[in-house]
């Protein structure tokens, strides 16, 4: 509900919908999400009794009824929203109402059902939080020039160290990838299909991290090494950490443990990257970058970065072709167009 205010709030600050229609819509959302939490409830309670072979009374045998107004209510909510945000364009409105009645009807349960996972809820918040500090008036906190180093690596120079970094992360990834899928077969460490998994997953994760670095060269030209290399060492040594917990698949104590510490490392690198880079005071930047990463440390550290491992070839095959390709020369300028240039900018073409 928290959230919900929340986002009606920042499309109001946004002027996205005019307040009256952001006064109409929150109180309807309001009732909508109560009625869902009501209707998870019923379908909760209901299990229990169907369980112990009880009848469906009070709030359980409710279900049905609770379920239809969420989506009526939320379906209203919802359509009324889409409205708000379509008035201001050219549409007719029997095309808006028409869009607004099909959007609240399928959005409606679908963010019901959503609920169930709380991941949604807290992804929105945070999303929410962040949108609504870039919203505030100011400018972005910069890091000073002492931080940013005064020389730094001609573009050349970094060109071809980010193109030898990704080569062998392509081609440790390539490895890692074979050996997941092959390596049972012939691999002595590797006595079952489960172990070599485990053990080609150790193998990309280490793969990735000459990836990392060639990402952080490339994003240090624009941000300076001292505001990437810390948020992208402490993702490195969360990937070191996930790598050894993959040592220890398909389970066991040690592996919990080490992809904890790697969700750890991982959620404090969000934080680090994040607070210099929102809007707001101090408190407030510290406050949502802290969630955001206690966030993704908690539902994505350790269920998401897993599945990422197989993407570590694709993602160094993908900065190798674009690093290799032929840079587009300058074209010439037509004949024509040189006396409308100063002299002082003219080149020696034409």
């Amino acid at each position: 509900m928290l959230a919900a205010v929340a986002l009606v709030a920042v499309a109001q600050e946004r002027r996205w919908v005019t307040p009256p229609r952001a006064l109409l819509v929150l109180p309807i959302l309001l009732i909508a999400l109560l009625l869902a939490a009501l209707t998870q409830l019923s379908w909760a309670w209901g299990f229990r009794l169907a369980d112990a072979n009880q009848p469906l009374t009070g709030l359980a045998g409710a279900w049905g009824v609770l379920f239809g107004l969420a989506w009526l209510v939320g379906a209203v909510g919802i359509g009324l929203g889409v409205d708000g945000l379509l008035y201001r364009t050219r549409w007719p409105w029997f095309a808006r109402l028409l869009l607004a009645l099909f959007a609240g009807a399928v959005a409606a349960p679908a963010l019901g059902l959503s609920l169930i996972n709380p991941t949604v809820s807290t992804t929105t918040a945070a999303v929410v939080a962040v949108v609504a500090l870039r919203t505030i008036s100011g400018r972005r906190v910069r890091l000073s020039s002492a931080s940013v180093p005064a020389k730094r690596s001609r573009p050349s120079d970094v060109r071809g160290l980010v193109l030898w970094l990704t080569v062998v992360s392509a081609t440790f990834g390539a490895v890692g990838v074979a050996y997941a899928f092959t390596g049972a077969g012939w691999s002595s460490a590797a006595t079952d299909t489960t172990i070599a998994m485990g053990q080609g997953i150790t193998i990309l994760f280490a793969a990735a991290i000459p990836l990392l670095a060639a990402i952080a060269l490339v994003v240090s030209t624009r941000h300076g090494r001292a505001a990437v290399c810390g948020p992208l060492g402490l993702v490195v040594l969360g990937l070191t950490a996930i790598a050894i917990a993959y040592v220890y698949a398909p389970a066991g104590p040690e592996m919990t443990l080490w992809m904890g510490l790697s969700a750890a490392l991982s959620g404090t690198a969000v934080a680090w990257w994040s607070i210099p880079r929102l809007r707001g005071t101090l408190l407030l930047r510290v406050a949502v970058g802290a969630a955001l990463g206690v966030g993704y440390a908690a539902l994505f550290g350790m269920t998401v970065v897993p599945m990422l491992a197989f993407a570590v070839p694709i993602a160094a095959i993908v900065i190798v072709i674009v690093f290799t390709r032929p840079r587009p020369k300058d074209a010439p300028i037509p004949h024509g167009e040189q006396a409308a240039i100063p002299p002082a900018f003219r080149t020696t073409q034409g």
